[in-house]
Order: C-alpha cells, then structure tokens, then sequence
C-alpha cells in the first residue's frame, strides 16, 4: 500500500510542479496553443506521471530552446 500512496504522492507533486511552471511561463511561446488544465486532465496526469512528465519536459526543452 505504501507504493501506492508514494505514486500517488509522486504524481500529486509533478502536476503541482506543472501548474506553477505553466502559470510562470504562461506568456512564452511555448505555451500559445496549449489549452487550459481541468480536473479530468489532472487526474489523468496524477495516474500517469511517468509518461506524462517525460512527454512534458521533452516537449518544453524543444520549445523553450527553439
């Protein structure tokens, strides 16, 4: 059960982690088309941290180095 609740807690944080990065940076380029979180979008985040994290920094580090 422990695991469990340490993923959760994992994903908890990185979703925390992306909300203030893209409230930071909401006026770069990077962020023109990306549509706005809402709870279903968290959820699905917090549940697949992993991917999710990964998708997100590749795609920031291209963007924001473009």
């Amino acid at each position: 059960m422990d695991i469990v609740l340490n993923y959760i807690f994992i994903g908890f944080a990185c979703t925390f982690l992306l909300d203030f990065i893209s409230d930071k940076y909401a006026d770069h380029d990077a962020f023109e088309n990306v549509p706005d979180w809402n709870w279903g979008a968290r959820i699905m985040f917090i549940l697949f941290w992993p991917l999710g994290t990964i998708l997100f920094i590749y795609t920031f580090l291209k963007e924001y180095f473009r």
